[in-house]
């Protein structure tokens, strides 16, 4: 279970708040959500913590949109899913940012390098809901097995955003579960001494790039 995956919770779980607030109404909306067979996504856990945090972003049906930080009893958590695929999102799209991500798929496809969608695409897509705007950027998770498909990973997603009109951000995640902004990454890359903010499936912090490659040199020396 990793950052970005999707939960699927049991309906009539206890749900306790991130923020600490009763919130009958709250406790209503995202039970009915995962009453009808919705996930919530796996969020950077606490430490110190036995439960489970996991987050889901409301639609902006009845009392707004809103992000939602949930606890839950592990064992009440059912199934546990990879992050939507890009072409399962693309119907939920204008020509003009579905072409340049099929294209994106296909090139990371033949990498072998998995991707997932996150955030507003992601919950449109899941729901049915409008959470898109004109100016939307689509979030993608791409994950890395070996230091030959980082290049070529990044050179797609800049190739695809460049074809696009609106964003193309995300994160590039590393096989020990280290996450980096795929621009920040980029930008880093070459640079003696560079270090980039990583997002930990439990901790945030700045890390060396060189770090962060060296693992990839542990993995070969165990070949």
């Amino acid at each position: 279970m990793r950052r970005h995956d999707l939960a699927y919770v049991r309906p009539g779980a206890a749900l306790r708040f991130h923020c600490g607030i009763a919130d009958e109404l709250l406790s209503a909306r995202v039970m009915g959500w995962i009453v009808q067979g919705r996930p919530l996504v796996v969020a950077r856990q606490a430490a110190d913590s036995d439960a489970l945090l996991l987050g889901l972003t409301l639609p902006a049906a009845s009392d707004g949109r809103r992000r939602v930080g949930c606890l839950v009893k592990r064992e009440d958590v059912l199934e546990v899913r990879a992050p939507l695929g890009i072409l399962d999102c693309l119907g939920r799209l204008d020509e003009s940012v579905a072409a340049p991500l099929a294209a994106l798929a296909g090139r990371l496809a033949g990498h072998r390098i998995r991707a997932g969608v996150y955030g507003s695409l992601a919950w449109e897509t899941l729901s049915g809901q409008v959470y898109r705007h004109a100016a939307s950027d689509v979030d993608l998770i791409c994950d890395i097995d070996s230091a030959d498909q980082l290049n070529p990973c990044l050179a797609a997603l800049a190739e695809a955003a460049a074809n696009m009109p609106c964003g193309l951000d995300g994160e590039i995640r590393f096989p020990d579960g280290s996450a980096v902004a795929w621009r920040e990454l980029a930008a880093a890359l070459g640079k003696p001494g560079a270090q980039v903010l990583v997002k930990g499936e439990v901790e945030v912090g700045m890390q060396p790039v060189s770090a962060l490659m060296a693992q990839f040199e542990e993995e070969a020396s165990h070949v």
